[in-house]
């Protein structure tokens, strides 16, 4: 929006494979002229969230993510700390992002996980992004931690799944969160991943009720029924993210205004 003086900072959450809703978000913001001034992300949403920091194409990620498939992701491991390496999400990132540093980003970007060390929240904002990025989704049991110094790092999910606080540290002064609801229903649950899944879930709803009365506008995706673990719904994903968001744009107009 031409003009605008209000320091715009977008909070993407976790999600998973939902997370994906982030992409039709960020696209409806672009169609109206609207740029965050700055971006922070958790699990899926620093995967997004680095993307359009370091300026890639909203329509490029999407077709690509659109022919992924779970194979394409899955490296498995003798499980002694998780079910997947990580290796090969490692290099999609990298096929984007290569070795670009926070302070290479066209926009300031904050990537949260945490620590299992200390049970800490742990927020990137220097080094590579990849790295950070990596260490941000790995959830516990599914991908293996990111080992940096005494620091175990994993999902940023677990002490901070939709970023509002950390993106106001950025210098936000208006905050617009995705969150992606924790809630899925599945008629049976069909591998640990699911399960998984499904445990963070239950754990999590409770607790982001009250983190997200700090955004000034909160867009909520009606994804409660797409399988956090799946691959098949990318199109879906993207459409009701933006969807979501269209629903909100008077209010997000207004608080630009």
């Amino acid at each position: 929006m031409a003009g605008r003086k209000t320091k715009l900072g977008v909070a993407l959450g976790a999600g998973a494979l939902r997370g994906l809703c982030h992409l039709g978000f960020l696209q409806v913001l672009k169609d109206e002229g609207i740029t965050a001034d700055y971006v922070a992300g958790t699990s899926m949403g620093a995967v997004i969230g680095a993307l359009y920091a370091a300026g890639i194409d909203l329509c490029t990620i999407g077709e690509v993510a659109k022919h992924l498939r779970l194979r394409h992701l899955l490296d498995p491991v003798f499980p002694r700390r998780g079910l997947l390496l990580g290796k090969n999400i490692t290099e999609i990132l990298r096929l984007f992002l290569r070795d670009t540093t926070f302070a290479q980003l066209q926009i300031p970007l904050a990537v949260v996980a945490t620590d299992l060390r200390s049970g800490k929240e742990v927020v990137f904002r220097e080094g590579q992004v990849v790295e950070a990025v990596r260490a941000s989704i790995a959830i516990p049991g599914i991908f293996t931690p990111l080992y940096r110094g005494e620091q175990v790092l994993v999902d940023g999910g677990l002490v901070n799944r939709v970023p509002i606080s950390t993106v106001r540290a950025l210098g936000a002064e208006k905050v617009i969160a995705v969150s992606i609801n924790p809630a899925y229903t599945p008629n049976r649950l069909r591998n640990v991943a699911e399960i998984i899944l499904q445990s963070f879930a239950i754990l999590q709803t409770q607790i982001m009720a009250d983190k997200l009365q700090e955004a000034d506008v909160v867009i909520e995706p009606r994804v409660e029924d797409i399988n956090p673990a799946s691959l098949d719904e990318v199109e879906r994903c993207i459409q009701e993210g933006a969807a979501a968001t269209r629903r909100s744009l008077p209010l997000i107009k207004s608080l630009l205004a």
